[in-house]
C-alpha cells in the first residue's frame, strides 16, 4: 500500500508540470537617432521638439494601413493583433544625435517608428523596417527631417 501511494503521488506531483512558455531573453540593438536641424516646422518655420513612438510588432500591415489620427489616438487598439512592446520616447531636440540601446523581444519581426509632427498632414509621420536575421549585430538607424521620419537597419558586408 505504501508503495501504491508513493507511486499515485509521484504521478500526481509530475502532473502538475508547469507548460509555461520557456523565458526569451530580448535581444539588445544600438539606435542611432539623427534630427535635423529643421524638424518640426509648422506654419511659422521654427523648428520644435518632436516626440517619437517606437514599436515592435509580429506584423507590419496594421500600422502600415492606419491612419495618423488612429495610431496617435488609439495606438494599443489600432495595433493590437501584432503589437508586442511599445515605448515613448523623450523629446527629440532639433539638430539632436542620440544613440541608445532598445530591448528588442525575441518574437518581434518588424521595428516601427511614428513621429508627432505639428503638421501631420503633410508629413511622413511613420516608418517601418523588417529586423535583420542579427539584429544585434546591426544598428537601427533613424533619421528625421523637417518632416520626415525614416528607420532602416543596414547590414555589413563581409569583406570578402
Amino acid at each position: 500500500m505504501r508503495l501504491f501511494t508513493s507511486a499515485l503521488l509521484s504521478i500526481a506531483i509530475l502532473g502538475c508540470g508547469s507548460s509555461a512558455p520557456v523565458f526569451q531573453p530580448s535581444i539588445a540593438v544600438t539606435v542611432n537617432m539623427k534630427a535635423a536641424d529643421d524638424i518640426n516646422t509648422f506654419d511659422d518655420d521654427i523648428p520644435r521638439p518632436l516626440i517619437i513612438r517606437l514599436y515592435q510588432l509580429k506584423e507590419s500591415g496594421a500600422f502600415e494601413n492606419a491612419e495618423f489620427v488612429s495610431i496617435y489616438e488609439s495606438d494599443s487598439s489600432v495595433l493590437a493583433g501584432s503589437l508586442i512592446d511599445s515605448k515613448v520616447m523623450p523629446p527629440v531636440i532639433p539638430g539632436e544625435t542620440r544613440s541608445f540601446t532598445l530591448e528588442v523581444q525575441q518574437e518581434t519581426k518588424f521595428i516601427a517608428v511614428f513621429a508627432e509632427f505639428a503638421d501631420y498632414e503633410v508629413a511622413t509621420s511613420k516608418a517601418v523596417v523588417a529586423l535583420v536575421e542579427e539584429p544585434d549585430e546591426n544598428p537601427i538607424i533613424i533619421r528625421i527631417s523637417q518632416a520626415k521620419i525614416e528607420i532602416s537597419q543596414p547590414v555589413d558586408s563581409s569583406w570578402w
